[in-house]
Parts: structure tokens; C-alpha cells; sequence
């Protein structure tokens, strides 16, 4: 039980750890600085320390034949050693639920960003649209062929 909550410690600390960075990152990103190689440098080492601590952790399970720490904790007896497994195990839960929402953070502020950049670059670029994508396109074209016709 002792290499269990060594392993659950280190995971806790590294997932509670990332929740950190990823409002780092956010903020950045949200303040629209270009300073973003700095919060993900730290988050990718992050990350490789938890990739580490996976694979331990994979190795213990396989060494006590458990699909998971939840299920081997459960099989153990009731002890203070066992308590500080099963917070432990929610602490990581509840730190990686709360990276997940971050994540989800993320993707939108990405999101929003290339379609600001995707907007800004039709612009400069002078990109108008044209009756192959318009409404009259699809209603009532004059073109004999359509665009993505077989026979071309």
C-alpha cells in the first residue's frame, strides 16, 4: 500500500499542479500576448512527468493484477493507509475533471482565434465571395456544370 500512495502522491501533486498552468496559458492567451511558448514549455514538462508517473503506475497495476487503483484500494482493508489512497485517488480526479474544462477553455479561445486570423487574412487578401458559393449557386445556377461534378 505504501508504493500505491507514493504513486497516487506524485500524481496528485503533478495534476494539481496543471490546473496552475493551464490558467497561466489562459490569461495569456486571453490578454492576446504573444508569450504563450513560456506556459506550454511548463506544461509539456508537466505532462512528461505525468507520462512517467502513468507508466508506473500501469506497472504496479500489472505487478498486483488490478485494472485500477480504485478497484485494487477497494480490496484492501480498512486502514488510515487506504483513506489517504481514496483521497488522494479523488484529489487526481478532481483535478484532472477541472484540466478538462480547461481544455474545453482552450479549444474555444483556438477556436476564436483562427477565425480571427482566417477573417483578417480574407480581408487583406481581398477575398470576396462569388455566385459558385452564393445563394444563386445553389438556387438557380448558369454555369452548365457544377462545381463538383463527375463528369468535368
Amino acid at each position: 500500500m505504501d508504493e500505491t500512495i507514493k504513486i497516487l502522491r506524485e500524481q496528485a501533486i503533478l495534476c494539481a499542479h496543471l490546473p496552475e498552468l493551464f490558467d497561466a496559458l489562459i490569461k495569456t492567451m486571453e490578454s492576446n500576448s504573444p508569450d504563450v511558448q513560456e506556459p506550454i514549455r511548463k506544461i509539456e514538462a508537466t505532462m512528461r512527468d505525468i507520462s512517467k508517473n502513468v507508466q508506473k503506475a500501469e506497472e504496479f497495476l500489472k505487478k498486483v493484477k488490478a485494472t485500477s487503483f480504485a478497484e485494487y484500494i477497494a480490496a484492501q482493508e480498512k486502514n488510515i493507509q487506504r483513506d489517504v489512497a481514496e483521497k488522494l485517488l479523488k484529489k487526481t480526479a478532481d483535478a484532472q475533471s477541472r484540466v478538462e474544462n480547461q481544455v474545453a477553455q482552450l479549444k474555444l479561445l483556438l477556436k476564436k482565434g483562427n477565425d480571427y486570423v482566417t477573417f483578417n487574412l480574407n480581408i487583406l487578401s481581398r477575398t470576396t465571395t462569388s455566385n459558385t458559393y452564393g445563394a444563386e449557386a445553389r438556387t438557380g445556377s448558369q454555369r452548365a456544370r457544377r462545381m463538383f461534378e463527375a463528369n468535368v
